[in-house]
């Protein structure tokens, strides 16, 4: 009898799952959440809201609520707005409609480790470019791939996770330019960098921008994502999201969040980004650590006198949980460290203090 695991593809069979290690701690700087959390108004409507509703009934099977508010905070024609159950979801769906066996998808690396697998689980070839020495997109390389192997999506994170470095206005449009497929630009967290490039989509139209309330606007817990495009694109990229993918609580949370985001959220992303400074300066005096330029809530630091997982595991000593992302041949010597509270700073300045002072 053949075995059942046999009916899997061989390309899925060979891949490494994605995963993050089971620990936990206190001190949570591991996966580029908002660290002050939701504000208790938008909770507590959150749930008034939810409390009268039926909830024996179905959710939206269009979240068109969602999808207006959506419009207006984004500054783009809901008919190109496409909810889903987190960002991931969303990039599964531009995949299953796009790639073929053997098609090729287009990355800059090191970046999200989910680009590659899901690309892989698709049965496409999965073409790398590296970021430059400084963790640059390589545009020139970008366009020169896209030229040569014609990918069917290319994939850039600006910010960039895990490096934090951005994709300038002037690159991503030379990039738009060569690609007959399309090119999927991954804002997971442009509130931090304080730019967007949605309005490039009237004149390219080739171009996805996908977004996730998982970071700035505090809402990990309810996985929502969503994508942005043109309308006749968003069309044929829904056909594989599938019905009811966003539930009720989070649909009615994530409408809250966006209408409290100027008063309740907006403040937040603020304090995020003057902690950010303050932990690159306190990072940067410490010898050993040398922490990279970010535009994300998180810094990439390289360690100089312990290897990233002998640093991993000190900290986690000391009850600080950070992402070793060494794994990466470009980032053997690296961490990556999100941005916390001011309390939650300090004891990660006071650990390391600690921990290299023997």
């Amino acid at each position: 009898m053949p075995d059942y695991l046999d009916t899997i593809k061989p390309v899925v069979r060979a891949l490494k799952p994605y995963s993050l290690a089971v620990n936990d701690a206190p001190i949570k700087l591991n996966q580029n959440e908002n660290p002050f959390g939701l504000p208790p108004r938008i909770k507590e409507e959150s749930i008034r809201r939810f409390m009268d509703m039926d909830w024996g009934r179905y959710p939206d099977f269009v979240p068109t609520a969602l999808m207006d508010k959506l419009s207006a905070h984004a500054a783009w024609t809901p008919e190109g707005i496409i909810v889903g159950n987190g960002s991931n979801e969303i990039l599964n769906a531009v995949f299953a409609v796009t790639v073929a066996k053997g098609e090729k998808v287009l990355l800059s690396e090191p970046t999200f480790a989910i680009y590659r697998q899901t690309a892989t689980v698709f049965d496409a070839e999965v073409v790398s470019v590296p970021l430059t020495a400084d963790f640059e997109h390589d545009t020139p390389a970008l366009r020169r791939a896209i030229e040569q192997y014609q990918p069917v999506v290319t994939v850039i994170c600006s910010p960039n996770n895990p490096t934090g470095n951005v994709i300038t206005e002037r690159d991503l449009k030379s990039l738009l330019e060569v690609a007959r497929g399309l090119v999927v630009l991954d804002e997971a967290y442009w509130e931090f960098a304080g730019h967007t490039f949605v309005s490039l989509m009237n004149e390219h139209p080739n171009l996805i921008v996908t977004r996730t309330f998982s970071k700035a606007l505090a809402l990990a817990a309810l996985r929502v994502g969503y994508l942005m495009s043109a309308p006749a694109l968003a069309t044929e990229i829904r056909k594989a999201v599938l019905p009811y993918n966003i539930n009720r609580f989070s649909q009615i949370v994530a409408e809250t969040a966006l209408e409290h985001y100027d008063a309740e959220l907006a403040p937040l992303v603020a304090r995020i980004l003057t902690e950010r400074c303050r932990v690159f300066d306190l990072l940067s005096g410490i010898e050993g650590i040398a922490p990279h330029p970010t535009h994300a809530n998180f810094t990439l630091t390289r360690t100089t006198r312990l290897s990233p997982r002998r640093l991993y595991d000190e900290l986690f000593a000391r009850d600080i949980l950070v992402r070793d992302v060494s794994g990466n041949p470009m980032l053997k010597s690296y961490i990556r460290i999100g941005v916390g509270t001011p309390e939650e700073t300090d004891a990660l300045v006071e650990a390391l203090k600690s921990i290299h002072h023997f």
